[in-house]
């Protein structure tokens, strides 16, 4: 059965949300992006400028802003691949393309995304998601969403939302209820992992499932490829 990732990551500075925000909006170059398939990406919450989104929940609730405060909080919501068969074909213009796949693929996807932004939204509160993007350009569909954390007081608070890792583990636990009528299900409690931009989703795929790490590797090695100038190509389109 295919897992659940759930991962995060603290957005201390105004330099956090920029960096960020370039690689929401393919605004510097991504080795492991298909340029073809970005324009199929997705903005499912706020706008295209994160910071502004950020600062505008800030100014809502009006709370002060310390200088060592987390100002948000990344979600890194996917699954290991093996949860939908899609595959690229060329578009109507020599720099498009689309994904197809079966019926049952494009619903497993749009049900993931609508339960994996109801789950922000049940646990931080609708307002406190402030941005989200759909990226269909990589190798594994995924959802970046930024949650700016608002406690109950109205005041910045990371430690309320993130806590212990108790907490982060009850999150993992949350999370994974919430989409397992899809079929996906919990990694390994307590597994390691590091956080690393090109091998961002299958090095997550080796620390859940062991039996999925030749797999990983070859994913891997395939974007390698691809850096280094190589290039890769109906059952229906999946439409987001």
């Amino acid at each position: 059965m295919p897992y659940a990732i759930l991962r995060t990551a603290k957005l201390k500075s105004a330099g956090n949300l920029t960096s960020l925000n370039e690689h929401l909006q393919r605004l510097r170059p991504t080795p492991n992006a298909d340029a073809e398939l970005t324009p199929l990406n997705v903005q499912l919450v706020g706008s295209p400028d994160l910071a502004a989104d950020v600062q505008a929940r800030l100014e809502a609730v009006g709370c002060t802003v310390r200088s060592n405060a987390v100002l948000a909080v990344e979600h890194l919501m996917t699954f290991s691949p093996e949860f939908l068969n899609i595959r690229k074909e060329p578009g109507q213009s020599s720099k498009s393309a689309q994904l197809v796949g079966s019926a049952e693929d494009g619903a497993r996807l749009a049900g993931f995304r609508d339960q994996a932004m109801e789950w922000l939204s049940e646990r931080y509160g609708k307002e406190n998601v402030v941005n989200a993007v759909l990226h269909l350009d990589e190798q594994t569909p995924h959802i970046h969403a930024t949650v700016v954390p608002i406690d109950a007081a109205g005041k910045l608070n990371c430690r309320a939302m993130l806590g212990d890792r108790q907490k982060m583990r009850d999150m993992q636990t949350s999370f994974a209820a919430k989409v397992a009528p899809l079929g996906l299900q919990r990694g390994v409690e307590g597994s390691q992992a590091q956080h690393q931009e090109v091998k961002r989703f299958y090095g997550l795929v080796k620390e859940l499932n062991p039996q999925l790490e030749q797999e990983a590797q070859r994913q891997v090695a395939q974007q390698r490829i691809r850096q280094a100038g190589q290039q890769h190509s109906r059952s229906g389109g999946i439409g987001m």
